[in-house]
């Protein structure tokens, strides 16, 4: 659980935080981010609580003795389609990042249709296996970007990041935790997840999970900003690339090598994680339809999603402009409420029922 919310959530955060965040909150960056990880923690502790009520079983089979089978329904389309969104984000983010360190020369279209198609494998194979795999990918990206950051901070100017309190950036805070929405976004994926008895101490590592990965981008945001500053990490749209190219370490020369390599794995498994979740859910709503042929509807869905909006531009800004909304809704309003009635619901079974003669 721990490896599959820490790979969910940094799926392309580590990148793209330090920017948004030097341009919402400055130097006081670190405080929102501490904010939001106690916020998205607590709904972190609902969700688990949640599921552990109903052992076995997951969101769509213990939904429908909650909510009726209806709204089970309305729900699980909204899931659908709010991960179709975000794929259209994530994919827009990986081919970026692949066409520019990688692949110059090889045509968008066929690492959408290749990424697609290993995604749609991976997701065939159940969360078991992913969450199997999302253990060594979490490990293996913690190591390489924790030591990164700690050569960043040690090379890097520490004025750049002084005062680490600024009582002129306070009012923006209310702005910048709206802005952290996505990039704590993703703890519904538990939802798909069935709990055992042995989960009985789930919620108190989901919170601290949530408390590590709010230090985690804290030490991304300050790493990048002693290195290049607050105003280049506002200007460079990927500030953490840039800042680690020019971080020196000794013996290994290229720096960026090593967290490119084991950094796609990020990003893939925000895509793999989308389309399993999708996966999953199309799964339950079509019962009698074998898991293949799911899977295989959604590559195709995915792949005429991420080719038709390919060339579409401000596409990445559209998203980031509703996703706070839509994280609001899927990620706190619907696991809160769910759990609410759940509670109302199992106090009213186990209270003595009184009737007149």
């Amino acid at each position: 659980m721990v490896f599959i919310l820490f790979m969910t959530l940094t799926s392309y955060s580590t990148i793209d935080l330090p920017k948004m965040m030097a341009q919402s909150a400055g130097r006081s960056s670190w405080i929102p981010i501490i904010i939001a990880s106690a916020l998205f923690g607590i709904v972190a502790i609902i969700i688990v609580k949640l599921n552990n009520m109903f052992l076995g079983k997951v969101f769509f089979d213990y939904g429908r003795e909650v909510i009726g089978k209806f709204f089970t329904y309305v729900i699980a389309v909204y899931y659908i389609l709010y991960y179709l969104i975000l794929s259209v984000y994530l994919k827009s983010k990986m081919v970026d990042v692949i066409s520019a360190n990688f692949l110059p020369k090889t045509p968008k279209f066929i690492l959408i249709v290749l990424g697609m198609a290993l995604f749609a494998m991976v997701a065939y194979k159940g969360i078991t296996n992913i969450a199997r795999m999302f253990e060594i990918f979490g490990i293996s990206l913690l190591i390489i970007t924790l030591t990164i950051c700690i050569i960043m901070v040690a090379e890097g100017d520490k004025y750049n990041v002084l005062p680490l309190l600024n009582p002129s950036e306070i009012k923006k805070y209310t702005k910048t935790i709206k802005d952290l929405f996505f990039p704590f976004g993703g703890l519904e994926v538990l939802l798909i997840i069935p709990f055992t008895a042995a989960n009985k101490k789930a919620p108190a590592t989901a919170f601290f999970s949530l408390l590590f990965i709010g230090f985690f981008y804290v030490l991304i945001v300050e790493s990048t900003i002693m290195i290049l500053g607050i105003n280049n990490t506002i200007l460079l749209k990927d500030s953490f690339i840039e800042a680690f190219k020019i971080a020196q370490a000794p013996v290994i020369e290229r720096l960026d090598i090593f967290y490119l390599t084991f950094g796609l794995t990020s990003l893939f498994s925000g895509m793999i994680i989308v389309t399993s979740v999708v996966t999953e859910y199309a799964c339950r709503i079509f019962s009698k339809v074998k898991r293949i042929y799911i899977v295989s509807g959604v590559f195709i869905v995915f792949a005429i999603l991420g080719l038709t909006t390919m060339n579409m531009k401000d596409i990445e800004k559209t998203v980031e402009s509703y996703v706070p909304y839509l994280v609001s809704v899927a990620t706190v309003l619907i696991p809160v409420l769910v759990f609410i009635l759940a509670k109302i619901k199992k106090r009213s079974k186990l209270s003595p029922v009184k009737r007149e003669e």
